[in-house]
């Protein structure tokens, strides 16, 4: 349960960023540092196990 409140938090913090970049006119400089810390907060969210199903299976909507 902890571990789901954690990521509930990350993907938060990761939605605020995405959504404070789209608006502020980030200059390409700034917009590297904020992919990168959205890059870096999504790591650390996925454990091992969902990371790997993520790049072998493509996530888990149906490709159809």
């Amino acid at each position: 349960m902890e571990n789901l409140t954690k990521q509930q938090l990350t993907l938060s913090r990761i939605q605020l960023i995405a959504d404070i970049s789209q608006t502020a006119q980030c200059n390409p400089k700034e917009f590297l540092v904020v992919m990168s810390l959205i890059s870096e907060l999504a790591s650390r969210a996925l454990t091992d196990e969902n990371q790997a199903t993520v790049c072998y299976h493509g996530g888990t909507d149906d490709a159809h």
